[in-house]
Formats: structure tokens, sequence, C-alpha cells
């Protein structure tokens, strides 16, 4: 899925994003959950399919194997994104309201860990966001090359 073409990457990252949102409106908790535990959570497995919640679910899904069929048909190459990329990726972030004590939070799992799963789900939100609206889409494609990693991992 990884070697997909920039446009199934940010179809990717578009999904995932809307699930979240999606799960957020049913409770934090969900959204939580499936970003610690992911899509076998039993939480949100009783949220999947015969809930308003279903679409935003198999949307994702959808478009992880849109990309896997993508990436064995036509596989990319990528370079791995570097400081200035991350740079841009700061600056979208900050028009979102993140400051510096909030990067650094982002950046360290043990940290991020132990803050409060509405805050976690916030900031996850809006570090998908900010990656889909970054406007150079080398800096973008590079960016979500590495940040979907753990999504298409599951």
């Amino acid at each position: 899925a990884l070697a997909a073409s920039p446009e199934k990457l940010e179809r990717v990252a578009s999904a995932f994003l809307a699930n979240l949102q999606s799960l957020n409106t049913h409770s934090t908790d969900a959204c939580f959950r499936f970003i610690s535990q992911g899509e076998s959570s039993p939480q949100i497995v009783k949220l999947f399919p015969n809930t308003p919640y279903g679409p935003a679910i198999e949307a994702q899904i959808a478009a992880i194997i849109e990309a896997i069929a993508d990436g064995r048909k036509t596989p990319k190459t990528r370079a791995r994104a570097e400081k200035p990329d991350y740079d841009q990726l700061a600056g979208e972030l900050g028009k979102l309201g993140w400051g510096q004590s909030d990067l650094k939070l982002f950046a360290d799992p043990t940290a991020l860990s132990k803050a409060p799963p509405e805050q976690v789900c916030k900031m996850v939100q809006d570090w998908f966001q900010a990656h889909i609206s970054i406007s150079d889409s080398g800096v973008k494609e590079r960016l979500l090359f590495e940040t979907l990693r753990p999504v298409i991992a599951g």
C-alpha cells in the first residue's frame, strides 16, 4: 500500500481522518480505542457494520485495499521525509493551534500514551488534517509515506 500513487496515499489518509471524525461523534473513547488498538478493538468491532459508523470504517478499508492494488500494479519508490518537510508540517499544525509543547508531546510515544484520550484523539485528527493541507505535493507525499506506516500496518 505504501508503494501506491500519491493520490491513493492521500485517499487513505483522508479516509482514516474521516473514520476518526466519525468515531469521535460516537465517543472520544471509540476514537481513542481505534487509534490505540485498531479496527479489531472489541468496541470498534461492535460499531461495524450495522451502525452509522460502518461506512467510514468500510471507506478506510477500501482505500487501503485500493492502495495495495495500486502499489502492486505500479509500485512507487519514495525518498524519506526530511527536516524541511517536517518544518512545513509544523507550520500547518501551527495553523491548527499547535505549539512546541504539542509537537514534543506528539513526538514522544511514552508521553502521548499518558495523555488524556480526548487530547490524543484531537491531536491525531489534527496531524492528518495538517498532512492533507500541505500544498507542496512532494512534501505531502514524503510525509504521508512516513505517517501512513502505522495506519497500513494496523
